[in-house]
């Protein structure tokens, strides 16, 4: 079976989808934009909070994509999960810095980091840090997932001892889990992708390590969520399009099995569109938000 590219004119048309399902942000009377957790200017957050009630509020931390290379916490990207302010949750959209700049787990540092700021600012904010849940699309996925499966353990802990929120729950949005065998998942199922396997450029995964992943495998344990699952894992949620050309659907699937498998049943829940592709403002449909926020409910609420 040949390798199916898809052509590059229906990538950049399914990636400049995305903003088809950038929210009104202006019905959200309080709010507080560009709040830098950190020193480099990329290290700022925006929060968005219910327009009534005292608090404290549940808190949705959203991660945005881009291939850990670009993005920014405003893009539309956070469509399904600022809605969430409509249904008396507080939305807190992080910012990070971005590869090549840095180089893997200071975008994960990142992470910690802006948890500790909302959990050292939770009064002023009006936040509940002790019922939070971290959210991310893609390679944002990828850092909140690795976020939450890896608290507490020393070596993905820039600070250790800290004061942070406590995350209760994950939703995934057709986040990678597993960095190896991604094309031979593409090669299993016959479906078309954006990348060529045959390709002498690196991949968003190589600059972000610094190193050819292939060339330094047992690296991939250090950022791929499938190999850092333990029975204490977060409940996840996560959301993939079977025909997502990006990240294979069968790395949500195996992720999906293996928290079950390792965690206990139940621990995770998956839904698998589909129609919708790679960061397809479907995800961000009235089914999407309420998919998002029934499962949100039953860990924050």
């Amino acid at each position: 079976m040949g390798v199916k590219l898809m052509p590059k004119e229906d990538v950049i048309r399914m990636f400049s989808r995305v903003d088809e399902a950038m929210p009104d942000t202006s019905v959200i009377r309080r709010k507080f934009l560009n709040c830098p957790y950190g020193e480099d200017p990329r290290q700022i957050l925006d929060i968005y909070l219910p327009n009534e009630g005292a608090g404290p509020f549940p808190v949705v931390f959203f991660l945005h994509g881009g291939a850990w290379m670009s993005g920014a916490p405003g893009d539309a990207q956070m469509a399904p999960f600022i809605k969430g302010t409509e249904r008396g949750y507080a939305f807190v959209s992080v910012g990070y810095r971005l590869v090549p700049h840095v180089r893997y787990p200071d975008n994960l540092f990142d992470v910690r980091c802006a948890l500790r700021w909302v959990a050292d600012n939770a009064d002023t904010y009006l936040l509940d840090t002790s019922r939070t849940a971290l959210a991310g699309a893609s390679a944002g996925a990828q850092l909140a997932l690795m976020a939450a499966f890896t608290a507490g353990v020393p070596a993905f802990d820039d600070a250790p001892g800290a004061r942070t929120c406590e995350i209760r729950a994950v939703v995934d949005q057709f986040g990678p889990s597993e960095f190896l065998r991604k094309h031979a998942q593409f090669d299993e199922s016959g479906y078309p992708r954006a990348d060529d396997p045959e390709s002498e450029e690196k991949s968003a995964v190589d600059i972000m390590l610094g190193a050819r992943l292939e060339a330094v495998p047992n690296l991939a344990r250090f950022i791929s969520p499938l190999d850092n699952v333990h029975p204490g894992v977060p409940p996840t949620f996560i959301m993939h399009g079977r025909y997502d050309p990006v990240v294979p659907y069968q790395q949500s699937v195996e992720l999906f099995e293996k928290i079950n498998a390792v965690a206990g049943p139940g621990r995770s829940e998956l839904w698998i569109s589909e129609e919708f592709l790679h960061a397809d403002p479907g995800f961000a449909g009235e089914e999407g938000v309420e998919r998002i926020f029934t499962f949100l409910d039953k860990y924050l609420k």
